[in-house]
């Protein structure tokens, strides 16, 4: 029982170890902090990241940023990012700035 425990102790340290190296060295799930709320199942058709997504949307308008979510609207895929009280949409193919509007 006791070596039982001591291997999974063994292993779960190892495993956290190694979350830990791929995290610091980048090479992990490269949205893993991504501050994008719905659509993440959308993410690998996107050809920006949420980053520059929302970089956009602040060129665009000025405020906090709240919530980002990406969904198709229109046949196209579109970024949804609300700074400060307005919602702009940022097409996901490109960056380009769709539209600005208040956010509802």
């Amino acid at each position: 029982m006791r070596k039982t425990m001591t291997t999974v102790v063994t292993g779960a340290a190892t495993l956290a170890l190694a979350a830990s190296a791929l995290a610091a060295t980048g090479h992990g799930h490269a949205h893993a902090a991504s501050p994008l709320d719905d659509g993440k199942q959308l993410l690998p058709q996107a050809k920006i990241t949420v980053q520059q997504a929302i970089t956009a949307a602040r060129s665009a308008a000025s405020g906090g940023l709240n919530e980002v979510d990406l969904e198709r609207a229109s046949g196209r895929l579109l970024f949804n990012v609300d700074v400060g009280e307005k919602d702009v949409k940022v097409a996901a193919a490109d960056g380009t700035v769709v539209s600005v509007d208040q956010d509802d």
